[in-house]
């Protein structure tokens, strides 16, 4: 916890001070996005407890994990047209853009980092089901919260955390892509990383309560 809350701290400071190059705004609007989710879900928690409703927990982390999802999709048209006007530009017109290649990696990156917790909501990601669907529903509910508990959140939670720490070490130096002439700053991209596992954290908490639920 010392750990995470000095890390915390120094993205504080990094906000207030605005360094490098006056982005300490955008850090702080990518930092707010994060707190009012830890906020509806802490609520929701508050309300779980006084409820006695275990529900009033679940509902907000997949209302939040969904919206990311609607997000996610909504990028994808955008990606589809920049992708067509490079091609038209490239082939028809003779005049390739120098930024369209980084805008088509980033944005699919971020579609499917923003998707991958209401992809879990949907339980669309892939499963070993030859024995799963022969048992009952109950079985179901032990397999997939042993697998949960055991294997899948302490993987999240590491990962989500190395993200966010790699994400800022990236934003401290400013990094650049160095993939294109455009070669812009890389790590709003890389925070979508961080972010997109931490919805896959928390939606994988909300399976572990329906689970225990069954």
């Amino acid at each position: 916890m010392e750990a995470v809350l000095g890390v915390l701290s120094e993205a504080h400071a990094l906000i207030i001070s605005n360094e490098p190059k006056g982005l300490g705004w955008l850090l702080g609007l990518l930092m707010g996005v994060f707190y009012l989710t830890v906020a509806i879900i802490a609520w929701g928690l508050v309300k779980a407890i006084l409820q006695r409703d275990i529900w009033a927990f679940i509902r907000p982390i997949e209302m939040i994990t969904r919206t990311a999802g609607m997000v996610s999709a909504c990028i994808v048209p955008i990606l589809a047209v920049l992708i067509v006007y490079e091609v038209i530009s490239r082939y028809a017109f003779l005049a390739p853009t120098y930024w369209a290649f980084e805008i088509s990696y980033m944005l699919m990156g971020t579609t499917l980092m923003l998707a991958i917790g209401f992809c879990s909501q949907l339980r669309r990601h892939i499963r070993v089901d030859f024995l799963y669907d022969n048992v009952s529903e109950k079985k179901r509910a032990m397999i997939d919260l042993s697998g949960y508990i055991i294997f899948l959140l302490p993987m999240l939670i590491w990962c989500s955390w190395g993200l966010f720490v790699y994400f800022l070490e990236a934003y401290k130096v400013n990094e650049l892509s160095g993939e294109s002439a455009w070669n812009p700053i890389i790590w709003p991209f890389k925070f979508m990383f961080a972010f997109g596992f931490y919805l896959f954290t928390i939606q994988t908490v909300a399976e572990v309560c329906k689970n225990v639920l069954v």
